[in-house]
């Protein structure tokens, strides 16, 4: 479908005057252009303007599509390739030098507020070396992380939470050349994006689960597919730092409130933990999708049941057309939607109703 011929349809089923085509269209080309463009799940030759005129096709009535259209406007939060990339670029200094220097000045017994003085110092070259940085998906970028550093190592880097024999062999082998004795005792464990929190620490039926739960796991449950033990030091304090990219206020505090439980149930496990996000979605964002009343009413119409599988119910579904979770946010990012979005907002391309930014699913039902 072509650009112009998208225009037309979309001031037809819109039914706008004079006035409103030449207020909107501006609008949009500059919003398509600027940035949903380059959503990256749009089928070949597909762009904003075009996947619009379908998604609001869809809606019955025209009130419905004009709270649908006004609902994209004002509420969509959409974070382009250059955003991410700068929050990867930024983490170093925001969220991963701090707790080095504070690290360093408790060890030295000297201020923090002296930056300069420690990170000259051998002690910071130590703690940093001893530092691991985990990536706990393909969305982390950690190789683009390490890259924003230079002093961060190769060989303190993985690009996920499982690991070989081999990688360890060769890691500690790094480490022991670079003249430290001892094994890794802190850990950045490096993610994308969170607006639940489920899928990295969880509890259902009485059991732990999800990926940071693993890797803990792994430590002092001794957890016979991953063995990080062998990589930390087992005679001191294990520090975790839990680093999100973007995540939701209810994510960190339903995260730290979860792991905080769990220590309380093993509290022989030796380790701390905190957790960051660089940027920080904050609860209005949601507050502020509930009060559009008209467009939340009107898409429990819109809504395809067909997504409610295993890992959907994983969460809160008393409302499954509010998102996984009942996350309720109007978040697309540049390369898919997550699922705690609306999901008319990004309702698969073979679903009866189809998303404005279709969603690619990487947990199926067989």
């Amino acid at each position: 479908m072509r650009s112009a011929l998208a225009e037309k349809l979309l001031v037809k089923i819109m039914d706008w005057s004079p006035e409103e085509i030449s207020k909107e269209r501006p609008l949009l080309q500059a919003l398509a252009n600027f940035k949903y463009d380059e959503y990256q799940q749009f089928s070949p030759g597909t762009r904003f303007i075009e996947s619009l005129v379908k998604w609001l096709s869809q809606f019955e009535h025209i009130e419905e599509r004009r709270w649908a259209y006004d609902f994209i406007k004002d509420h969509l939060i959409f974070i382009s390739n250059n955003q991410i990339t700068h929050l990867v670029n930024i983490t170093y200094a925001e969220k991963i030098n701090p707790v080095i220097v504070d690290k360093t000045a408790t060890s030295i017994g000297i201020s923090k507020y002296l930056v300069r003085k420690i990170a000259k110092s051998t002690h910071y070259k130590s703690i940093l070396r001893r530092s691991l940085f985990i990536g706990l998906s393909d969305g982390s970028r950690i190789d683009q992380l390490r890259r924003s550093y230079t002093r961060i190592s190769n060989e303190q880097v993985l690009s996920t939470y499982s690991i070989s024999n081999d990688k360890i062999t060769d890691m500690l082998g790094e480490l022991k050349k670079s003249g430290i004795k001892k094994r890794f005792n802190t850990v950045f464990l490096i993610d994308d994006f969170t607006a639940s929190g489920t899928s990295y620490f969880r509890k259902k039926d009485n059991k732990w689960g999800g990926k940071i739960y693993k890797f803990i796991n792994s430590i002092y449950g001794h957890d016979a597919d991953i063995k990080f033990s062998d990589l930390i030091e087992p005679s001191e304090r294990l520090d975790i730092h839990i680093i999100f990219y973007i995540a939701t206020e209810d994510a960190v505090k339903k995260l730290n409130d979860n792991i905080i439980a769990f220590k309380t149930e093993y509290p022989s496990y030796n380790f701390q933990f905190t957790i960051g996000t660089v940027q920080l979605l904050e609860q209005n964002i949601k507050d502020n999708v509930l009060k559009e009343t008209n467009f939340v009413n009107s898409i429990k119409k819109y809504y395809d049941d067909q997504i409610n599988d295993s890992h959907y119910k994983m969460g809160k579904h008393d409302d499954p057309h509010l998102g996984f979770n009942e996350c309720s946010l109007p978040l697309v990012l540049n390369h898919n939607t997550p699922n705690n979005s609306l999901p008319i907002l990004w309702f698969p391309e073979d679903k009866k109703y189809i998303g404005l930014f279709p969603r690619v699913t990487r947990h199926k039902d067989e």
